[in-house]
């Protein structure tokens, strides 16, 4: 299932559900689609969610050490790129700063 983000602050975002249910947890949000952020809440969810991704960050490094180790000693899995919750998120911390910057809302379906 695919999740779109929506805002009239920028374009809309598409995510696989289970990165974006990642994603609204981290913002402090229930998993349920489809939701969304008021004016006012926008600025709460955007610092909640850079915070758990801050927080992430060391988790994910051990990942992509460990998916670098694997592609060195020739275990399945090599040849597949690890792509970290933290680059995955930038597009929707973009979309959160520009929504709080023109004060307008940001949904989810």
């Amino acid at each position: 299932m695919i999740v779109t983000f929506k805002s009239k602050a920028s374009g809309d975002l598409i995510y696989f559900k289970d990165v974006a249910l990642k994603l609204l947890k981290l913002m402090g949000r229930d998993e349920k689609i489809p939701s969304a952020l008021f004016t006012e809440d926008v600025a709460t969810a955007l610092a909640q969610l850079q915070q758990g991704l801050a927080a992430m960050a060391e988790t994910e490094r051990e990942k992509v050490a460990q998916t670098e180790d694997a592609a060195g000693n020739g275990q399945s899995g090599a040849g597949k790129a690890y792509v970290s919750l933290n680059v995955r998120a930038l597009p929707l911390v973009e979309m959160l700063q520009k929504a709080q910057k023109k004060q307008c809302p940001v949904q989810w379906e």
